[in-house]
């Protein structure tokens, strides 16, 4: 099997992962308007617990196109010894960690849903979510360039 073969193998699982990590944002929608329909509040809040719930619940995932990008800086370095197994095994957790980080805002909602039986909060956490997940989906243009090794003796 050919370096790229292997890049491609792994660019296709992480696809899949990356696909079913969105798909399970769909499955809260699916709670909130069974809920909804209920006319249920689970864990009822008061409205100024819910407030500041909210406000920071808004706060972190707005904060979280940051934060993955930093996490992403931290786990996606190279080093002089990395083979290209070692590369896309570091693409491989970026990835997952980055969508996880994705997923965030959509369980905010959620949690915010589950307080107030409101589900406005939701769906705008819902939307923020949907957008890190377009922002971070893995592309394979950036995996092929980032998982070349650098070949350092050509560089003396």
């Amino acid at each position: 099997m050919t370096a790229n073969d292997k890049l491609e193998k792994t660019y296709q699982t992480n696809k899949i992962i990356s696909y079913a990590l969105a798909a399970s944002i769909l499955v809260y929608a699916v709670i909130v308007e069974i809920l909804r329909f209920k006319g249920t509040t689970l864990y009822p809040l008061s409205p100024a617990v819910l407030e500041k719930l909210s406000f920071v619940f808004v706060f972190l995932s707005f904060a979280l196109y940051f934060i993955i990008n930093f996490v992403n800086q931290k786990l996606l370095v190279k080093t002089p010894a990395d083979t290209q197994k070692k590369l896309l095994q570091k693409l491989t957790l970026a990835n997952i960690v980055s969508l996880a980080l994705c997923e965030l805002p959509a369980l905010f909602g959620l949690v915010l849903f589950l307080g107030s039986g409101n589900p406005r909060d939701f769906y705008l956490l819902l939307i923020i979510s949907v957008l890190l997940f377009y922002f971070f989906f893995p592309k394979f243009s950036f995996w092929s360039t980032w998982s070349r090794i650098v070949d350092t003796t050509a560089l003396t």
